[in-house]
């Protein structure tokens, strides 16, 4: 899809931080938003790359969440809520998020996603609105031919009651309903493609989550090729 020129847009959108997954492929007793990645936890890396730019974050948590995300997130200076009840999972946080946003877009991400490209994001959010504000479009990654809707742009006044219709229904995949929108063109969604997102992150490492010791093996290169010493100075 055309790429839209813009100003930085990230600054008047939301950023949605799902914490409520568990590590179970990890086989961590802990969340994995709590492992130490480059020296800093991961969910504190997330936070303090889209607080820089917007306008306000909602971390959303499992209602029985016992960990330390929580209070992290409140460390963080989040906006912590729950799960929207009686669901739970990806589908309920996102509808969560969507409801507590207070302005027009929202960028949903999970809070294992230790390398967002403010610069996709943005361009995301360009694309959103191409159209303008009142016709805004979700935009989802689809890189390799599979979809990201947990790191996506939402508008929240046609997302949320479509999302709250499809919890009710007994749905509880965020990729479903995605693919039903788009095979119904309601509500108005685009997809950014392998191009697309190559335009702002080359290496598509944004998308890379760390759900298995795989991804978290990456992730360390990733971050260990970036490290240097710079002259007269002690590490």
């Amino acid at each position: 899809m055309p790429q839209t020129e813009s100003n930085n847009i990230v600054n008047g959108i939301t950023g949605i931080v799902l914490g409520g997954g568990n590590s179970s492929r990890l086989g961590l007793t802990h969340s994995k938003l709590l492992v130490h990645l480059g020296g800093k936890l991961v969910l504190a890396r997330v936070a303090d790359t889209l607080k820089k730019y917007c306008s306000e974050l909602i971390l959303v948590v499992r209602s029985d969440q016992e960990d330390d995300v929580p209070d992290l997130g409140i460390a963080l200076n989040m906006h912590v809520i729950v799960d929207t009840e009686p669901y739970s999972g990806p589908l309920a946080a996102i509808h969560a998020g969507l409801s507590a946003s207070i302005t027009p877009l929202s960028f949903v991400v999970a809070g294992d996603h230790p390398f967002i490209s403010t610069t996709l994001v943005n361009s995301m959010a360009a694309a959103a609105i191409v159209d303008g504000i009142e016709n805004a479009y979700a935009v989802v990654p689809r890189s390799n031919g599979v979809l990201n809707p947990l790191h996506a742009i939402y508008p929240r006044e046609q997302w949320a009651p479509y999302i709250a219709h499809a919890l009710f229904e007994g749905e509880s995949s965020p990729s479903r309903i995605i693919e039903a929108a788009s095979a119904n063109e309601y509500p108005p969604i685009t997809f950014f493609t392998d191009e697309d997102i190559e335009r702002s992150d080359p290496r598509q490492i944004s998308l890379l989550d760390i759900d298995t010791h795989e991804n978290l093996k990456t992730a360390k290169k990733i971050l260990d090729a970036r490290r240097f010493t710079p002259r007269n100075h002690s590490l």
